[in-house]
């Protein structure tokens, strides 16, 4: 295996390594099918855990009325390697990491080139 064939690995093992990084639990969230007879009552998702090692930034700070962080209150970084079961993060999901839990918005789920970091944009 080349050295470039591994910079999620390196990356997340050095990231680690270092102390950088929280744990986290990446929640895939899949939609149910209505119940017959109570539609109302919505879909009943299932839900499946991931343990993971990320960083967060709260952008409350960053806020303002009109921009594209209007509704995203943080930046959630989960690195790839890290990610149990290779689980990739899309809206909808949850993420729980220092002691909160966030949703991933609609487009808010971008991959740097090397496949290392997953960057979740949160409610």
């Amino acid at each position: 295996m080349a050295l470039l064939d591994d910079i999620a690995g390196i990356v997340g093992n050095a990231i680690v390594g270092a102390g950088m990084t929280r744990s986290a639990v990446l929640t895939k969230v899949t939609p149910g099918t209505r119940m017959p007879g109570a539609i109302a009552r919505g879909t009943n998702p299932t839900t499946q855990d991931f343990a993971a090692q990320g960083i967060v930034q709260d952008t409350r700070s960053l806020m303002a009325s009109g921009t594209l962080l209007k509704d995203v209150t943080r930046v959630i970084r989960l690195f790839a390697s890290t990610i149990e079961g290779g689980a990739v993060p899309v809206p909808g999901d949850r993420i729980t990491i220092e002691g909160s839990t966030s949703v991933v918005v609609a487009g808010g789920v971008s991959r740097d080139p090397a496949g290392a970091c997953f960057v979740a944009q949160c409610s």
